[in-house]
Parts: C-alpha cells; sequence; structure tokens
C-alpha cells in the first residue's frame, strides 16, 4: 500500500468526486431513472471497483474478513439506501452538505466505543455548529416548506456512514484491510440483489436519458469510495479525514449553482438567497467540525 499518499488529499479529492456523482445521479432520479433501480447499479458498479484486491493481493479472506466485512457491508448498505431516498426527496446541493455532519457523528461513535476519550466540551460545541448549519441548509425560501423528510434521511446517512467509518479502522486493522473491504462492498452489492423486487417496472429496461445520468453517477461513487476506504483503513485517522471529506458539501452547491442550469438540474435555478445560504450552512458545518477533537 503507498504511504506516500496523504489520507487527508485523498478525502478531500473523494469529497469533490462524491458531489459531482449526487448531482448526476439526482439529475437522473428527475428523468426516471428509479430510486431503488439506481441504487442498486450504484451499489453493484461500487462493488465491481474492489474485486480486484484478492487477486492483487494473491491471497483470500479468512473467516474473521467474513465476518467483519458482513458487518461493515450491512450499516453500509442501510446507509446507502437512506442516501438515495434523501436524494430522491431533497436538493443534491442541501442533502450533501447535510451528510457533512458525519465527521462528528465519527467523533461521538468513537468516544462512545471506547476507541478515544468520552466526548469533551468542544465535541459539544461542534453539535450545536452542525444543528445551526443544518437548519440553514435546510430552510426553504419564503413560502415554502422545511423538507423535514429529506434533512431526517440525511442525518441519518450521516450517522450510519459515520458508524461505518468508527469501523472501518478498528476492525480492518485487526486483519488484512484489504479483505475486509473487499468482503464489505461485495456485500452491499449482494445484498442489492434483495430490492430487485422492489423495482418499479422492468429492472434492465433501458430509460435513455435518465440511464446516461444514473450510470455516469456510478463512476465517480465508485471512485470517491476506494479513496475514503484507503484514507480511513490504511492510515486509520477516520475523523480527520471526514474533515476534509465533509467539504463535499461546498462542492455540491457550487457544482449546482455552476453547471445544474447546463445539465437542466432543477436546483441549478435556485435563487440567489438559496445559494448564499446553504454556502453559509456548509461553513459553519466546517466550523463545527474543526472544534471536534481529533485522535
Amino acid at each position: 500500500m503507498p504511504t506516500h499518499l496523504p489520507p487527508y488529499l485523498l478525502a478531500f479529492t473523494a469529497g469533490a468526486f462524491y458531489a459531482c456523482s449526487a448531482l448526476l445521479c439526482k439529475r437522473g432520479l428527475e428523468l426516471g431513472a428509479g430510486t431503488i433501480r439506481s441504487l442498486i447499479f450504484s451499489n453493484w458498479i461500487m462493488a465491481a471497483f474492489f474485486l480486484p484486491y484478492p487477486f492483487v493481493l494473491g491471497s483470500t479472506p479468512d473467516w474473521y474478513d467474513f465476518q467483519a466485512g458482513l458487518l461493515l457491508g450491512f450499516i453500509f448498505f442501510l446507509s446507502q439506501c437512506a442516501c438515495f431516498f434523501a436524494l430522491q426527496k431533497g436538493d443534491a446541493s442541501m442533502v450533501t452538505p447535510i451528510m457533512g455532519s458525519k465527521s462528528i457523528f465519527v467523533a461521538l461513535f468513537v468516544s462512545s466505543f471506547g476507541l478515544t476519550a468520552p466526548p469533551s466540551s468542544e465535541t459539544w460545541v461542534a453539535v450545536m455548529f452542525a444543528a445551526c448549519a443544518v437548519a440553514l441548509i435546510g430552510w426553504p425560501e419564503k413560502g415554502g416548506k422545511i423538507c423535514k423528510t429529506a434533512i431526517s434521511l440525511g442525518l441519518l446517512t450521516a450517522a450510519g456512514f459515520g458508524l461505518t467509518d468508527s469501523l472501518v479502522p478498528h476492525l480492518a486493522q485487526k486483519s488484512t484491510p484489504e479483505h475486509v473491504i473487499f468482503v464489505m462492498f461485495t456485500t452491499v452489492g449482494g445484498m442489492s440483489f434483495f430490492l430487485l423486487p422492489l423495482v418499479d417496472g422492468r429492472f434492465f429496461e433501458s430509460r435513455k436519458k435518465a440511464d446516461l445520468w444514473m450510470f455516469a453517477s456510478c463512476i465517480p461513487m465508485g471512485i470517491q469510495a476506494i479513496l475514503m476506504s484507503m484514507a480511513i483503513a490504511f492510515y486509520q485517522v477516520p475523523a480527520e479525514a471526514n474533515v476534509f471529506y465533509a467539504c463535499r458539501g461546498i462542492w455540491a452547491i457550487l457544482l449546482a449553482s455552476w453547471f445544474g442550469k447546463h445539465i437542466g438540474l432543477k436546483e441549478g435555478f435556485m435563487t440567489k438567497p438559496i445559494v448564499v445560504r446553504r454556502m453559509l450552512g456548509a461553513l459553519l458545518l466546517i466550523a463545527g467540525i474543526y472544534f471536534t477533537p481529533l485522535s
């Protein structure tokens, strides 16, 4: 494993890829790609990115790898489901910054599991910052309604992925990290088969433009998964890496306001007050993350 790659650069780059994926996915959902159908394809393609791991290593996972990978894969799968339904209900430039609160969940979880000291006063300050940030990001235009479902699903996604990121370095370092991660994402891909009966319409039927956007979103999603797994599993800095990964919220807002109109994305036509408010919320969230004690 190349140790010269800084985990923070990996996480920052992963955030940019995630923001691109979220916007492309949102456009596909708007055109009718189907939420569950898009989720399945995304999970399958993301899992495919990790299939070469055992062949590269020249060894196979052991029983511990399967146990740890299955647990992590199950949590990741549920979090991924919440993520897609959050994108279905709300704008990518609203949901993605809210998911940035994952860093605070990581700090809380590692403290709760006894992997670090109990939450400090700085951590609770960060939580309050995050709460204010979520309120700013989710606040609607005058006369509009707060999308409580999207906000709730966004926070649930952040908590689920935060739990995953808390456990990955702890479990992966007890064995071969590549094997644990391989089983984890193979589990995500395998569990996606159980969603097939829930798909609206025919699963493999072409949906033309919607599918183009949907498949385009899967590539950066897979890339960011690899980058974040490297940053967390190999360098064992889940909280620190997520500080940089949280910048995906700002990436999403900038990309939505700059390129949203060009790709026909509805949120590309956001009013200036909404863009400014979401940007302030994203910056406030990052300020809160700054107060989160890092290991």
